[in-house]
């Protein structure tokens, strides 16, 4: 199979296509009706979530270097230090979601499954392939605030799905800032695979927090908490790139 030359316009046809399989199949699937993000995650395994995470493998396989797409283990094992703020935070948010109990443990099961597929797909999507195809045409400041920013537009499309407008834009926010330290830690390990489990527990610390407190009629804190947690990591991804050039 011919390698590709991962440029930006490539990336962004890329990103047109993922957010349609992540979107469009589900509610195609599900006759156009809206649901709420948590039927969605909880309801059973997410056939757009499948077929996106698929695609963004698929493409990040296909990168004529592998090293720059991010598939490979990080370059050196002492920068797995540089994960271990954001992975201690994410099992901290999942102690806190389990203290006051927890969802059946087949709702667990397919929650765990959904948020590892999110996890590889937006992170192959958005540190891989988008990154990427920035990294070939501007520095890496702008590559990583751009692709931010995409990452933070591209959940205002969740509002489509589930008809929750307000909490699409906080979700927006808080992925924007979210992809600065993302971005940062991708970039000093050299690999995407950090943060997919990085990311897939901080998804699954959020959704088992907010079922369990829906089951028992109380508002779960953990949500308003981690939109606050954002901002640090967000700074720490600054600290993190600090002096960047290319």
């Amino acid at each position: 199979m011919k390698r590709l030359h991962m440029t930006f316009p490539l990336a962004l046809a890329a990103l047109a296509v993922w957010l349609g399989l992540t979107l469009g199949t589900g509610r195609l699937l599900g006759g156009g009706r809206q649901q709420s993000l948590l039927e969605s995650v909880a309801g059973g395994i997410g056939p757009g979530w499948v077929l996106a995470a698929l695609f963004s493998l698929g493409l990040a396989l296909a990168s004529i270097d592998r090293r720059a797409a991010g598939l490979r283990a990080p370059e050196t094992w002492k920068s797995l230090r540089l994960v271990l703020p954001p992975l201690l935070f994410s099992l901290l948010m999942l102690l806190v979601a389990w203290a006051g109990g927890w969802p059946p443990a087949e709702v667990l099961l397919v929650v765990g499954c959904n948020t590892a597929l999110v996890a590889v797909s937006e992170e192959l999507m958005f540190r891989s392939v988008l990154l990427q195809g920035l990294l070939d045409r501007h520095a890496i400041w702008p590559a990583v605030l751009i692709s931010s920013l995409l990452f933070g537009v591209v959940h205002t499309f969740n509002a489509w799905a589930s008809g929750d407008f307000g909490g699409a834009l906080w979700q927006s926010l808080a992925a924007s800032l979210q992809g600065v330290g993302y971005a940062a830690i991708c970039l000093r390990t050299r690999s995407v695979w950090p943060m997919v489990v990085v990311h897939g527990l901080w998804d699954f610390a959020l959704v088992t927090s907010a079922l369990a407190a829906a089951s028992t009629g109380e508002g779960s804190v953990l949500p308003f908490a981690a939109v606050l947690a954002v901002l640090p990591l967000c700074l720490y991804g600054v600290f993190l790139l600090r002096g960047s050039q290319r």
